[in-house]
């Protein structure tokens, strides 16, 4: 709207009629379309902000359910019933470094064992070629005693008995000695094959439970702090809840502006509709003809009640604004802070989105490598207690021979007292016989020492291998029952881990839903919030009349004396904050002091219209 203004000394009347006829057609012009926007204002975003305040109730609800998941979540990897589950795994991880250190010792005692059998199998070594010399010289000695019978012509039958005799015992004295030399080499074959076997297998197998454990043991820490920072993460989230819970309760308040504004709005149209019977007598015939008096009131009255309105106007439309904007900038952080405590809680969890995999499952794949290694070392622990059997046996066996030509020799001696009878009662020619009879017990004596030998170190033979063999099978049974009970409790933690690693994969996974259904809602509603934007361009409208109306008022005449002092009065008389500024601003602007009015820092006195802005508290 634009008209051009004068002062009211033009003498011309008719001139003047019609400039001032023409000046209440734009202003009724003007009303009448500021009166049509502020009852769509009125009227057109109740409905608007119901719809907004159903979609904060449900994104408020779906918060609600999200910070509960995350509860669970926390709950699933804390809590005291992770925490004992992690001690019983330390507790058997140092179980099976202590069983490492045990085997590790087993298997050095089986070295000097085995050294030390090999070495005892070295030295009846020169026995056993004794025991095959000694078979080959009664050989021997049968030949001669043969012989010499048959040149002394006596006794023959008898001499001839002594001969097969010792030719019986050198057949049983050969097939001992080959006995034992068998059964010695098999062992010694046996002991150097084993103890190869059992020092590689052992070392790699204590190589590979090592790796394992080390990596179970940083498992297991990184279990514990995932548990600890979960536990943190309890106070996280009652954090972001408190949080949202006062964005809501801000969005909610604000929420409340729609109230004012429509209240603000309402008081507009009312002051405005004022003026409709004021541009309808200032046009009637004798006030538009040249009543002076009556006009100047009319425009000066309509400058008071438009700069007023447009005043209000302008600070509802501004809180309207501040307030949308606010509910925006809160459903907006709220949205952040769930997608950031998902994030946290991913991240904590240390589970790969691609995978699934958790901390859990690296702790549950390490302390099952280890139980199949361990069972690997029952299966070795048994092997070797065979093997001491088997070692255990053969020493046996050749005890048995040795044993067996101990008891030829003592037939050795026996013959070799009877030959020298036989040669003494021969006489002079029974001399040759005598000396075969001394070869013979010389033979036997030779053999007593070497039996002595090959006992000897037979019985350390024994000793060593019986002590390790007990230990070995002693091992056999109690590792067998150690790992088994190991084995077991194992079990049933990694159940427990398996179970709280799926519900935890699960809970993420939910959380994960939530949070993104939860941010889609909220972007989607702030997306389609304009309510304060469009309210303003109206409201804006209306301003700019309302503005052009003040600016012409006052170029013809200035605020009347009663405007003002009513502005003071209301200024003072007011209780609503929100109004007491208003009327304050406006008596400012006319250079008006008012009773000062105790303010919150946060809320500065307004210095003019143009200030209605950010700085302006919610009704």
């Amino acid at each position: 709207m634009t008209q051009s203004t004068t002062p009211m000394a033009d003498n011309d009347t008719g001139t003047h009629s019609a400039r001032m006829t023409s000046l209440f057609d734009a202003w009724s012009l003007a009303i009448g379309s500021s009166l049509a926007i502020l009852r769509r204002l009125a009227g057109t975003t109740e409905q608007e902000f119901l719809q907004i305040g159903r979609h904060v109730q449900e994104i408020h609800q779906a918060s609600t359910t999200l910070l509960r998941t995350a509860n669970h979540l926390v709950a699933a990897a804390s809590g005291e019933r992770l925490h004992g589950l992690i001690d019983r795994l330390r507790r058997i991880v140092h179980e099976i470094e202590a069983y490492l250190e045990q085997t590790q010792s087993q298997r050095g005692d089986q070295s000097t064992v085995f050294a030390t059998v090999g070495g005892l199998l070295q030295q009846v070594g020169s026995p056993l070629e004794g025991f095959k010399k000694m078979s080959k010289r009664l050989y021997i000695l049968e030949v001669l005693i043969k012989i010499e019978s048959a040149d002394s012509g006596e006794s023959v039958g008898e001499f001839n008995n002594l001969a097969q005799d010792i030719r019986t015992l050198s057949l049983q004295i050969k097939e001992k000695a080959n006995n034992i030399y068998d059964q010695r080499e098999l062992l010694a074959a046996l002991i150097g094959r084993s103890n190869a076997e059992i020092q590689i297998a052992g070392s790699a197998q204590e190589s590979r439970i090592r790796t394992s454990l080390t990596s179970a043991t940083a498992s297991i820490a990184h279990l514990e702090m995932v548990n600890e920072r979960f536990s943190r993460l309890g106070g996280v989230v009652s954090t972001v809840a408190e949080e949202n819970a006062n964005s809501v309760s801000e969005v909610v308040q604000s929420m409340q502006s729609h109230d004012m504004f429509r209240q603000q709005v309402e008081h507009v149209l009312e002051g405005l509709e004022q003026t409709t019977a004021l541009l309808d007598a200032s046009t009637s015939g004798n006030t538009a003809a040249g009543d002076a008096p009556a006009l100047r009131k009319h425009i000066v009255k309509m400058g008071d009640v438009c700069e007023l309105q447009e005043a209000q106007l302008h600070f509802a439309s501004t809180e309207l604004h501040a307030a949308v904007t606010g509910i925006v900038t809160n459903l907006d952080a709220i949205a952040g802070k769930q997608r950031r405590l998902t994030e946290t809680l991913h991240g904590d969890s240390g589970m790969s989105a691609a995978s699934g995999r958790s901390f859990i499952d690296d702790v549950r794949r390490h302390m099952a490598s280890i139980t199949e290694l361990l069972t690997v070392g029952v299966e070795t622990n048994n092997q070797v207690a065979e093997i001491m059997r088997s070692i255990t046996a053969t020493v046996a066996a050749i005890s048995t021979f040795v044993a067996d030509i101990e008891e030829i020799g003592q037939d050795v001696i026996l013959i070799a007292l009877n030959a020298r009878i036989k040669a003494t009662g021969t006489g002079q020619e029974g001399a040759s016989l005598g000396v075969l009879a001394q070869e013979i017990g010389q033979l036997a004596k030779e053999d007593s020492h070497r039996t002595q030998s090959i006992t000897a170190a037979l019985k350390e033979m024994h000793t060593a291998t019986v002590g390790l063999a007990t230990v070995a099978d002693h091992n056999e049974a109690h590792l067998s029952a150690t790992l088994g009970g190991m084995q077991a409790e194992l079990d049933t933690i990694l159940a427990t881990l398996g179970a709280m690693g799926q519900d935890l994969s699960s809970l993420l996974a939910q959380a994960q839903r939530q949070a993104n259904d939860l941010v889609h809602d909220i972007e989607r509603l702030t997306a389609s919030i304009d309510i304060h934007q469009r309210t303003k361009d109206l409201a804006h409208e209306v301003l700019n009349e309302l503005r052009q109306i003040v600016a012409q008022s006052r170029a013809l005449f200035p605020a009347s004396e009663e405007f003002k002092e009513e502005l003071r009065q209301m200024a003072e008389r007011y209780t609503m904050d929100s109004e007491r500024r208003i009327h304050e601003a406006i008596s400012r602007k006319h250079g008006l002091e008012t009773v000062a009015t105790e303010r919150t820092p946060h809320q500065p006195a307004l210095e003019d219209a143009s200030e209605f802005g950010d700085n302006v508290d919610l009704f």
